[in-house]
């Protein structure tokens, strides 16, 4: 099989009533983007009512009603949606530095956290500035350092700014978290992070790393890859996303793919890559999602743009300009 038979492209009959949801959440972006603005958005209104939850999260984009907006932001938050845990969070009254036995705050936090584990990176990265504002270090390294893991355009900046932080007050390195869920595997990791960026010599071992990403913690597998391609040891970094590939972290998956693609690591297996990149994406890895509109646009225009669309609620700056591409401006 070629590569883009796996993207067979319909049929030009086919009528608008025999596409997939997802294709037709596609043609409703293309027509938001073109010249068809408002029968695009009616189509999303009609998928969003049939419980297709990307829809929903694309018309809050659109509302100008905030009660609306909440309303379609924790229906998606409901269905366990991480952009919707992340976008209904925005609705949810919090301290700039929240404070977990207030209500109020312990309720944004819990939401921002959902979020977070589900995979939003700017939930990501605002845990981490809250683990910074209360000074806790190590638990605001590690949410950094997972947002950068997730290519979070500030992900990198916070991080270098924490090492910075901890180099000037000279903070004990063993200081421990306060989170119950800061476990002594991401601990270390966001430790080993700290040390890297504060130009230390590293205080975790090795193979302690591997054990760690051999237990799937994903944190160890970034970091362990990171590593391991700053040797040019491509053949270990490979199988360290690999290992937490299995474990289904979307962007684990996603950096396995790359080096199928690219043939870092491991024989070039671009049929293997575009499978990896498609699990990903479905798994709501924003870069994969664009990577799959890459694939698709040649072959199938709806699902194309239902892949930049996804991608570009996501957040990802790239998909906006190939969906009006995609529809001809």
């Amino acid at each position: 099989m070629g590569l883009f038979d796996l993207f067979k492209k319909k049929p030009a009959q086919q009528s608008a009533a025999q596409l997939t949801n997802e294709e037709k959440y596609g043609k409703a972006w293309l027509m938001i983007v073109g010249q068809n603005r408002q029968q695009g958005l009616q189509l999303m209104r009609e998928l969003d009512a049939a419980g297709f939850i990307e829809a929903s999260i694309a018309l809050a984009m659109f509302t100008e009603n905030p009660a609306e907006r909440k309303r379609l932001a924790k229906k998606a938050a409901d269905a366990g949606n991480p952009e919707g845990l992340w976008e209904y969070c925005g609705f949810l009254p919090h301290s700039y530095c929240p404070d977990p036995t207030d209500d109020q705050d312990a309720l944004w936090e819990r939401y921002c956290t959902q979020a977070a584990e589900a995979g939003s990176v700017d939930a990501m990265n605002e845990l981490g500035n809250v683990y910074n504002r209360r000074g806790n270090h190590a638990e605001s390294m590690y949410w950094y350092a997972m947002a950068n893991a997730n290519d979070h355009r500030d992900g990198m900046v916070s991080m270098s700014g924490i090492a910075r932080s901890w180099d000037r007050s000279g903070a004990p390195y063993d200081m421990k978290p306060s989170s119950a869920k800061f476990d002594d595997a991401r601990h270390k990791c966001a430790l080993a992070y700290l040390e890297i960026h504060s130009g230390k010599e590293l205080s975790v071992e090795m193979d302690e790393i591997i054990s760690m990403v051999l237990a799937g913690v994903p944190i160890a597998a970034y970091l362990a890859g990171d590593l391991f391609e700053a040797a040019e040891n491509h053949e270990m970094a490979y199988k360290m996303y690999n290992a937490i590939a299995f474990e289904k972290d979307p962007h684990g998956i996603k950096c396995y793919a790359d080096m199928l693609f690219t043939g870092r690591g491991i024989e070039r297996d671009v049929n293997g890559a575009v499978r990896m990149y498609n699990m990903a994406a479905n798994l709501g890895e924003r870069s994969a999602m664009f990577i799959m509109g890459e694939f698709t646009k040649a072959q199938n225009k709806n699902m194309a743009a239902y892949w930049y669309g996804v991608s570009h609620s996501r957040g990802y700056e790239h998909s906006l300009t190939r969906l009006m591409q995609l529809a001809g401006k």
